[in-house]
């Protein structure tokens, strides 16, 4: 699930299952995950990007109903432990960290939740990054981003609709800032940069209900790259649950 409402990532390696975010309920991300044949329990951690409500609205229960660690940095611990009952286990990360075969090394992003990170996720043979919420691109952002195979890269909005459409002028600042999030066409020229025959798969995510569609995101960010990465490209949603990729 990924949008502007509710963001989680279930990531699967041989011997591992981890959840990137959770930002729907824990019955919701309980019966996502059921829909895919995982049961709940069997999730080793749960790993935050930041606390805004739409990566964390379903971590205290989830981790109370399961037993299950949430990993994050520890100013976003701080944050979110006004929304917990004390008997979650909590696990701060300083820098890369490790959850049994996969190995997170976590990268700074533009967004106005401080601290906002991205992670790169290897289990030594194969890298995924995720990278959802940030207001630009930065040399950090993009250094990382061309290690993985498989992105998950911030597609918010389209310019146009955000400014023409009905949120007050404030939050249109804030979402277009340095700090808010990636339009489309922003996400479309790093991808511009990065796609080689390294990059196996590109899912576009965080996008806005309001402000973008799905296929306005596709269409501009091929128009960037270029038709010939049309099988590349993917756009994931909130309200349904994305195919499963495997790479």
């Amino acid at each position: 699930s990924s949008g502007s409402k509710g963001n989680s990532l279930f990531i699967e390696s041989e011997h591992t299952r981890v959840l990137v975010d959770i930002g729907l309920s824990a019955r919701q991300i309980t019966q996502r995950l059921q829909s895919v044949s995982v049961e709940a329990d069997s999730i080793d951690a749960i790993v935050l990007t930041h606390s805004h409500n739409d990566h964390i609205r379903g971590a205290g229960v989830f981790s109370r109903q399961n037993g299950t660690p949430i990993y994050g940095h520890p100013e976003t611990l701080d944050d979110l432990l006004r929304y917990l009952r004390g008997r979650e286990p909590l696990v701060p990360w300083e820098n890369t960290f490790q959850i049994k075969d996969l190995r997170f090394t976590p990268f700074r992003v533009s967004h106005d939740a401080f601290p906002t990170v991205g992670y790169l996720i290897s289990d030594g043979s194969k890298t995924i990054a995720v990278c959802t919420d940030t207001g630009c691109v930065t040399p950090e952002i993009e250094e990382h981003l061309a290690q993985a195979g498989f992105i998950v890269l911030e597609s918010n909005h389209d310019p146009d609709m955000l400014m023409d459409g009905p949120y007050p002028w404030d939050l249109k600042e804030r979402i277009a800032s340095r700090v808010g999030h990636l339009s489309n066409r922003d996400a479309g020229s790093l991808l511009q940069r990065l796609l080689n025959g390294r990059i196996e798969k590109v899912l576009l995510a965080h996008l806005s209900d309001e402000n973008n569609t799905p296929q306005l995101a596709r269409d501009t960010v091929l128009e960037l790259v270029g038709a010939r990465y049309e099988d590349l490209i993917d756009v994931v949603g909130q309200k349904i649950v994305s195919p499963v990729y495997r790479f």
